[in-house]
């Protein structure tokens, strides 16, 4: 009996071990940064020199080096046949800025997605965007619910509206400013169909993003705004009355 307790022991602590490094293992596997495959130079290419598939390739770089205005190894068929704008090095990053599109605006857009062109309410925002930058897009709209008249069981129900503000797209990645108060992205069908239609009934704001954030990703992290909450700002506030003279504004000398 005294013989087993020494191994029953060691097998404790030989499990204690195995799990003590599989925790370590998957903390260090978790915190792998995700990487992204870019467009790279193959060799320098000078001011107007037309971009082709041989002069490029891919390199992945972790998402927080990621520059502004990326372009993905996946849309490279949207440069080809561009002209750079300026000298680019061997080796360095293909930017949206370093390339002039004068191609048709067809051969931007992702493959197998669609582009939308979007206005927003507010153009305030969209005077400063740049393709390439990376917003959020929220609605705001009325929707329509039903309110019990009365207390009795037969009791009438009223259709009533309130407005709400929600989040509709968390992060897309703008294509191209038309100016004025839209943009143009490229999204997958089903999305380009849902904003198109969503378009016709809601208010559509943007809102900047800072590049290559992945945090708040899911829709539904933003909530939704109801306009009764401003009600309940009120409350727990002391009134503030005006007075008929306003206080008297003296020279300091």
């Amino acid at each position: 009996m005294k013989n087993i307790i020494p191994l029953v022991v060691a097998v404790i602590l030989g499990l204690a071990a195995v799990f003590a490094v599989s925790r370590t293992l998957s903390k260090d596997s978790a915190n792998i940064e995700r990487k992204v495959n870019v467009v790279v130079t193959s060799r320098t290419l000078e001011k107007n020199e037309t971009i082709t598939e041989a002069y490029i390739h891919a390199r992945s770089v972790a998402v927080s080096s990621l520059p502004k205005e990326y372009i993905p190894w996946s849309n490279r068929n949207t440069i080809i046949g561009q002209k750079v704008l300026k000298t680019i090095a061997e080796a360095d990053y293909v930017l949206l800025s370093d390339v002039g599109m004068t191609a048709s605006m067809g051969n931007v857009i992702g493959e197998g997605e669609w582009g939308v062109p979007v206005s927003f309410a507010d153009t305030t925002l969209v005077r400063s965007l740049q393709a390439g930058d990376e917003i959020a897009i929220v609605a705001s709209y009325a929707v329509s619910y039903e309110e019990k008249i009365g207390m009795d069981a037969d009791a009438k129900r009223e259709v009533k509206q309130k407005s709400v503000t929600a989040v509709l797209f968390p992060r897309v990645r703008i294509l191209e400013v038309t100016g004025g108060s839209g943009v143009i992205l490229s999204l997958p069908p089903q999305q380009a169909i849902m904003l198109t239609a969503v378009q016709r009934t809601a208010e559509l704001y943007p809102l900047l993003r800072k590049s290559n954030d992945s945090s708040a990703l899911n829709r539904k992290d933003g909530g939704v705004f109801e306009n009764s909450a401003l009600n309940k700002m009120l409350e727990g506030l002391t009134p503030i009355e005006i007075p008929n003279i306003p206080s008297e504004i003296k020279n300091i000398k």
